[in-house]
């Protein structure tokens, strides 16, 4: 008889958690939803961990939104990490890697194996970790300005800069404390990324890759340009 009754409460218990588990995954595909109208030509998709990405263009150049869940650091919330990228030629063949608060679980930064460290400019944060590949000191330098203005926002954990393009991440959010500590679940207490929060961060992203570019432009020989330009 017991059984019998317990059929019906497993079953509900069980409609319940799938339920559930449909509305968040419904909820990370679409907390970039609401973004579209910043973008040209708004693409959207998912990565593997379920959350939604958004690709486009911004100020005429090709950029990508992410979205990093990161719960690797011990006795650490979980982090929602807002990555906005550039995909688009720098002109330099330098990497530079400038890390914000490094807990040594940043799985989404380059590895340091071919990066060596360079001095903090004045004026950056203390916290700051400088990385870079060889003869990286000249990129430093032209970059120091923009990046120290781009790094007055406390919550930038990272401005990468590669031959392929720029690429900021920024704190979204931790994870709820009681869901983490009790059940070892991420849940992140935001509902989706505004407008108004990831405009900023592409209009920082895509100054930072513009300056590049230009630089690269301005050094790049006469008859260089001419084969461009036909």
């Amino acid at each position: 008889m017991i059984e019998f009754l317990a059929l019906p409460i497993f079953g509900a218990a069980g409609y319940a958690l799938c339920r559930r588990a449909l509305a968040a995954s419904a909820w990370r595909a679409g907390m970039l939803e609401p973004c579209g109208s910043v973008l040209a030509e708004p693409v959207y998709g998912r990565d593997p961990t379920g959350y939604g990405t958004l690709k486009g263009r911004y100020a005429g150049l090709p950029v990508e939104i992410r979205l990093i869940p990161e719960a690797l650091a011990f006795r650490r919330l979980p982090q929602l990490w807002l990555s906005v990228s550039v995909h688009h030629s720098t002109g330099r063949s330098e990497i530079l890697d400038v890390l914000r608060r490094v807990a040594g679980v940043e799985f989404y930064a380059p590895g340091s194996d071919h990066l060596a460290r360079y001095p903090v400019p004045p004026g950056w944060p203390d916290e700051t970790l400088v990385r870079g590949s060889r003869g990286a000191n000249g990129l430093l330098h032209y970059v120091d300005a923009p990046i120290a203005k781009i790094l007055a926002e406390p919550r930038v954990k990272e401005v990468l800069l590669t031959p392929r393009g720029v690429r900021i991440v920024t704190q979204l959010c931790q994870g709820e404390r009681g869901a983490y500590l009790l059940l070892r679940e991420n849940r992140f207490p935001v509902p989706y990324v505004g407008p108004e929060l990831l405009q900023p961060l592409l209009a920082q992203a895509t100054n930072l890759a513009q300056h590049l570019i230009d630089q690269g432009a301005a050094h790049e020989p006469d008859d260089a340009r001419a084969r461009t330009a036909a």
